[in-house]
């Protein structure tokens, strides 16, 4: 599995992983840091993690509605790119008359 993480997009570094690779990712994530640290190292990391997401929760939820607003953005403009040219179709010829 390849992870597309642009660091220079800041929080938005991994938006664009797919739901099963942040899992994995984060999986990785957690055994590295077990693999790196004692039981007790690591517990206390889970519980600093723990602590800080209360502090933090209204900065993730304007940051998740920024998101959210962008690909939907992104996704009408996908669908207008994808949508039919007037042009492409018009005769070189016309009568003025449009409807």
């Amino acid at each position: 599995m390849t992870f597309q993480i642009d660091p220079a997009e800041g929080t938005e570094a991994a938006a664009d992983l797919a739901d099963d690779q942040f899992q994995l990712l984060l999986q990785i994530v957690m055994w590295e840091l077990a693999m790196r640290t004692g039981p007790e190292q690591f517990e206390e990391h889970l519980k600093e993690v723990a602590a800080i997401r209360p502090q933090i929760e209204a900065n993730i939820v304007a940051s998740r509605r920024a998101r959210d607003s962008r690909r939907f953005v992104a996704s009408v403009l996908s669908d207008i790119e994808r949508l039919p040219s007037v042009e492409a179709a018009a005769p070189d010829i016309t009568t003025g008359l449009y409807l």
